[in-house]
């Protein structure tokens, strides 16, 4: 992994996740009017810089000061963190991301009232099916309903459910597995906080849009 500073482009292996119509520009750079532009910059996960996100700042491509470590290869992952209440998650990913470039990972953290037994013997179940998700309050919808807008628009899509009170560890050792060139999240309970746990845990750029 080498250096990067803010002057630095998207790395290619990032820029070919994108629709060939999205554009890129610095955070300190001039204002675009192209309909899609993703503004970016270069953080330290440390530094605030993410404190100020909103809706209309959004696409916002967070770049870790590393270039990401990902494998090489045609086929390229995005792990798409999705709540309940996202449900514009499909939308925003429809408008950015390449499907004949990328997959997708849709994964799901939440968590039952300790009064319930868990129905999965280890917190987690790979593609569930719908009756798996209905002790999950808002799992049916992260899942199920995003997952079946994303297949509709081209993408090839997996879906992960994870119990877990603090959502960032699961995202985290997820990343670890899977390697996807870019994570993508919403403001929504994930939020800012967690984009800038993952940074702090995995160099990978964190892409925010707008999914409520």
């Amino acid at each position: 992994m080498t250096n990067r500073d803010s002057h630095n482009d998207v790395e290619d292996a990032v820029r070919e996740c994108f629709l060939s119509q999205v554009s890129f520009r610095p955070l300190s750079g001039p204002d675009s009017d192209r309909p899609l532009t993703v503004t970016y910059t270069s953080i330290r996960p440390s530094s605030g810089s993410l404190d100020d996100l909103n809706n209309d700042t959004l696409p916002y491509l967070a770049l870790p000061e590393q270039e990401s470590d990902t494998p090489g290869g045609s086929g390229r992952l995005a792990l798409v963190a999705v709540e309940g209440r996202d449900g514009r998650m499909a939308e925003a990913i429809t408008a950015l991301l390449d499907p004949a470039v990328v997959g997708i990972g849709l994964m799901h953290v939440t968590w039952l009232p300790p009064t319930i037994t868990s129905p999965l013997e280890k917190r987690g179940l790979d593609n569930p099916e719908p009756a798996d998700l209905l002790a999950y309050q808002g799992a049916r919808e992260a899942l199920v309903d995003t997952s079946t807008a994303l297949r509709r628009a081209g993408f090839e899509v997996s879906t992960h459910l994870r119990e877990d009170r603090d959502p960032a560890g699961p995202l985290a050792e997820a990343i670890q597995q899977q390697r996807p060139d870019l994570f993508v999240l919403g403001l929504g309970r994930h939020g800012a906080g967690i984009g800038r746990r993952v940074l702090e845990e995995a160099s990978i750029p964190v892409l925010y849009v707008r999914a409520r």
